[in-house]
């Protein structure tokens, strides 16, 4: 992905960071892993609030460590939060991640500070406009490319609710194979469903367990357990560009189906940003899930699996991990 990408200063790595993550961080701690002239894996997790310095630290290392060619990372603490003199916070945690890394033999080169006004080499006086980061070459760049870490998918308001809802289909071992083979087919083909198919396919998905095995079947890699697969471990790297079907597939399944029925759908695409690494996406759509049906079940459990700070096993491994498109 950096092949056309120059990095010459830390507005660079700042305006970097967003593209891999699928979105700007908000109060997290991001780690970059680097080796001689190259970055490697970018790692996210939400900020450490209350949590105690060492264990925090010992997780995170731990995760950073998967990338098993770092020889040095950058840290990025993104919060609005502050400390008694307003320009440190975290600074226990920091310093406790520092010792982690540097015992993994890759130690932090530098540490930054972004808030929502400014950003800074972490422990200065420095207050750099976030200009800096929207202008910088990387962002320009990546842009132009077109990676788009901004981009939302779901606009409640654009799909309206003038459809009718599905019907569920009674749970039978044949519907579960014609749900199955419905969903393989639509996920080996370009283009969108038409209607008749596309209805069929997202009352399949009402069905919690015919659901869990339509998720299941979009990682051709999975180890056959499906409670695995959801928590995102399964062997090899998956076919990500059927994965980005299925999240394309979803989408277009919401035009199909009003209010109340649209919950399945954006589960599924929380769930594949989360395995793509963006917890911030996958934050928002669990959330709107949840609303869409007030305590659907897999979404606010896959939300407690995130705030928890779990990270999906294919996102941690930089040979499995998602690689945005750029070009």
């Amino acid at each position: 992905m950096t092949d056309q990408l120059k990095l010459t200063g830390p507005a660079d790595l700042l305006g970097y960071i967003p593209h891999m993550l699928g979105g700007a961080p908000m109060e997290s701690f991001v780690v970059q892993t680097a080796t001689a002239g190259a970055l490697g894996a970018t790692i996210r997790v939400d900020a450490p609030m209350g949590a105690d310095p060492e264990g925090f630290a010992q997780t995170l290392a731990s995760f950073a460590a998967r990338d098993e060619t770092a020889t040095a990372t950058y840290v990025i603490v993104y919060t609005d939060e502050t400390s008694t003199d307003e320009r440190f916070p975290y600074a226990a945690h920091l310093t406790a991640l520092g010792n982690e890394l540097a015992t993994a033999r890759m130690p932090v080169r530098k540490a930054y500070l972004v808030t929502g006004t400014h950003w800074a080499a972490y422990g200065t006086t420095e207050r750099n406009p976030l200009s800096q980061i929207t202008d910088s070459n990387a962002n320009a760049t990546l842009t132009y490319l077109g990676s788009a870490p901004t981009a939302d998918v779901y606009n409640p308001a654009l799909l309206g609710n003038w459809v009718e809802p599905v019907r569920v289909p009674e749970r039978t071992e044949h519907s579960l194979t014609e749900a199955r083979q419905a969903w393989a087919a639509l996920l080996d083909t370009t283009g969108t469903p038409d209607r008749e198919t596309g209805r069929a396919v997202a009352a399949w998905f009402q069905d919690p367990f015919i659901r869990d095995f339509l998720m299941a079947d979009t990682i051709t890699t999975n180890t056959g357990r499906i409670i695995d697969v959801l928590l995102g471990k399964f062997n090899g790297c998956p076919d990500w560009s059927r994965v980005d079907r299925a999240e394309a597939a979803a989408f277009e399944l919401m035009k199909l189906v009003p209010e109340g029925q649209r919950a399945p759908m954006l589960t599924l695409m929380g769930w594949i940003q989360w395995l793509k690494g963006s917890g911030t996406h996958a934050d928002r759509y669990l959330k709107l899930a949840a609303e869409d049906l007030p305590g659907y079940r897999l979404a606010v459990l896959l939300h407690e699996l995130i705030g928890n700070v779990y990270i999906a096993d294919v996102a941690k491994d930089p040979a499995t991990a998602y690689k945005r498109p750029t070009t």
